[in-house]
């Protein structure tokens, strides 16, 4: 667009980030009040039309024209992952989705990664009509395959929570387990600003912290790679793994595993070599956690479209504010602040895992105590 200076270009991404959070809770909303199917298909063709406009909005010189485009691609993109949340977990009740949004996180990641190299290979790198048409082609195939599946059903609200042994319960313990399902819903949103926020700020710093803390600006691109890598090679890892293991225990066993890699390379920042080894164990260990936060609440609830874009929403907004905070931290601090941030991010989950444990572990201290006086009684 020939412009001055890039920074111009800033509304770009405010329009995106407005867009996202209107999209996530628009396809929160419809997926409970009309037929995801039908949804579905139409937010893919308007995100297809949306990519394909881009290099036209830029042609016409407007910046307000292109940000309204790139909120459109927000809005689209973002409701399109509302439908796709809330699909997996209808179809797969349970801890049953979790491998299935694990598989969807990794191969989100992967596409990433293989379409700057097809462009390369069918040589349309520097062509931006045929790059943005390339990407809209490309929603063909799943609009086809969607076209031809099998709606997914909404899951009928399970009454047991609600049932007593008296039949005259009153609408308090209704409203008591609505309330604790909204909280639980909360704090998954929360924590999913969190792991967002960490993955997005490594992601958008990673080039400067090499060029301010390691002085090699060469080895930028292998980290961005390096890092984009671990994180799709630990979501597909974590399709295979988490099945096998009690999710709430598996989420923080990583969430410290995560914690402890980070206070180890925080002595040894300077050393390509740590930060080689630190970014890898980071991908490999806290890149499946992003989903972990809809999989738990799909054990313990029949959650609806809306509950699952809240969710989404604070991924959004991490993904949105992690980048802008760790950006402030590094020009008060200097480069050093980005694991120091990342690491006190991982810290504060870690904390919030221990408080949510301290009920339960209440009811397990509880029930040992009862059990032996049942049992003698």
């Amino acid at each position: 667009m020939d412009l001055n200076n890039g920074l111009q270009l800033h509304g770009l991404f405010l329009g995106r980030a407005v867009g996202a959070v209107f999209g996530t809770m628009l396809g929160g909303w419809l997926c409970d009040v009309c037929p995801i199917k039908i949804a579905m298909c139409c937010c893919i063709g308007s995100s297809a039309l949306s990519v394909v406009a881009v290099p036209f909005a830029a042609a016409t010189g407007s910046l307000h024209i292109l940000s309204g485009n790139f909120f459109l691609l927000g809005c689209c993109g973002s409701a399109l992952v509302s439908f796709t949340v809330s699909a997996a977990c209808w179809s797969f009740p349970g801890k049953e989705v979790g491998p299935i949004l694990a598989l969807c996180n990794g191969a989100f990641g992967m596409t990433s990664a293989a379409l700057p190299l097809a462009f390369k290979v069918l040589h349309m790198q520097g062509q931006p009509v045929a790059e943005y048409s390339f990407v809209a082609v490309c929603a063909a195939p799943p609009l086809a395959f969607l076209a031809a599946s099998q709606a997914p059903q909404r899951p009928v609200e399970k009454s047991a929570e609600f049932e007593s042994d008296d039949s005259c319960e009153d609408d308090a313990g209704m409203w008591s387990a609505a309330t604790k399902r909204w909280i639980a819903v909360l704090a998954a949103a929360v924590a999913q600003f969190v792991f967002s926020g960490a993955n997005s700020a490594l992601l958008g710093w990673i080039v400067s912290y090499a060029d301010g803390e390691l002085h090699d600006l060469e080895v930028a691109p292998v980290l961005v790679s390096l890092l984009q890598g671990s994180l799709m090679l630990g979501s597909f890892g974590a399709s295979r793994y988490q099945q096998y293991f009690a999710l709430w225990d598996l989420a923080r066993a990583q969430v410290f595993l995560v914690l402890l890699g980070l206070l180890a390379w925080l002595p040894f920042t300077s050393s390509v070599p740590a930060t080689v080894l630190a970014l890898t164990w980071y991908g490999l260990a806290g890149g499946p956690l992003v989903t972990y936060c809809s999989t738990l609440l799909n054990q313990h609830c029949s959650p609806t479209g809306f509950q699952l874009a809240v969710i989404n929403v604070g991924g959004n907004f991490g993904a949105s504010a992690g980048p802008f905070l760790v950006g402030m931290l590094m020009i008060r601090l200097g480069p050093q602040a980005l694991p120091c941030a990342v690491a006190a991010s991982f810290c504060m989950a870690l904390l919030g895992f221990a408080a949510a444990s301290l009920p339960r572990f209440k009811l397990m201290r509880s029930n040992s105590k009862t059990a032996p006086l049942l049992s003698e009684g």
